[in-house]
């Protein structure tokens, strides 16, 4: 619990520095939900099943669990994540600590660009649907459920690599997204339907959701206990 307290004085100091990174994230969920609507009512359109639309989806979702800042846009150039893990190792805050705060941004990255880029995506084309709003929100838990799950392998990224490397590293995730989507193709329909047609038969009982939450948090949970033994023994120097 002292950890935990730690971690939210961490979290609140780095939410506190940049207060343009609120503006940002909000912009670009927006502009990204937008342009998920667009690209879905494009797929309703024609009869042809394109893989553009999951691929998008897949790629785009896990961004629900970032706020961008200053730092996030010089991780490559300055190795931000790097100096920021070298200098609380001086001061010094433990990896624990550390790790609980990046848990609970994350956390708090995905409600609140949540709200901005299921708004946008429902205004834009989704209101057409019919959701009830217990449909439409086992829809953006499921999809935050994914979400989640792959913001464990960016954590390990992030934490465990030059800023350099965690690029390739993430660019990596393009293709295996690119192919998750082309198998699912295959298969008749597209991953984004089979989601939509989850939600509104069963609503907050979806299987499919609750399959997805317990996959992420357990996903997020184990690859954040990974890290945090890889960077006590990690050189930041």
């Amino acid at each position: 619990m002292n950890e935990w307290k730690q971690a939210w004085w961490l979290t609140r100091s780095q939410t506190s520095k940049d207060k343009l990174q609120w503006l940002w994230s909000a912009l670009f969920m927006i502009y990204t939900g937008s342009m998920s609507g667009v690209m879905f009512l494009g797929q309703q359109q024609t009869d042809i099943i394109n893989p553009v639309v999951d691929s998008f989806f897949l790629i785009m979702l896990p961004f629900q669990g970032f706020m961008f800042c200053r730092r996030s846009f010089r991780y490559i150039q300055e190795d931000s994540y790097t100096q920021m893990l070298a200098y609380y190792r001086r001061i010094p805050i433990p990896e624990q600590v550390v790790m609980w705060s990046r848990l609970q941004q994350s956390l708090m990255a995905f409600t609140y660009n949540g709200i901005f880029f299921y708004g946008s995506l429902y205004v834009v084309n989704f209101h057409a649907e019919g959701f009830r709003w217990d449909q439409y929100l086992a829809f953006s838990l499921t999809c935050t459920g994914y979400g989640l799950l792959v913001t464990g392998l960016y954590i390990y990224g992030e934490f465990l690599n030059s800023g350099k490397k965690y690029l390739l590293l993430s660019t990596l995730f393009i293709p295996i997204a690119i192919g998750i989507s082309i198998l699912i193709r295959m298969s008749g329909s597209y991953g984004l339907r089979i989601v939509m047609d989850g939600s509104k038969s069963w609503g907050l009982l979806s299987p499919i959701m609750w399959i997805a939450l317990v996959a992420g948090v357990a996903g997020l949970w184990l690859f954040s206990r990974l890290t945090l033994k890889k960077l006590v023994h990690r050189d930041l120097n």
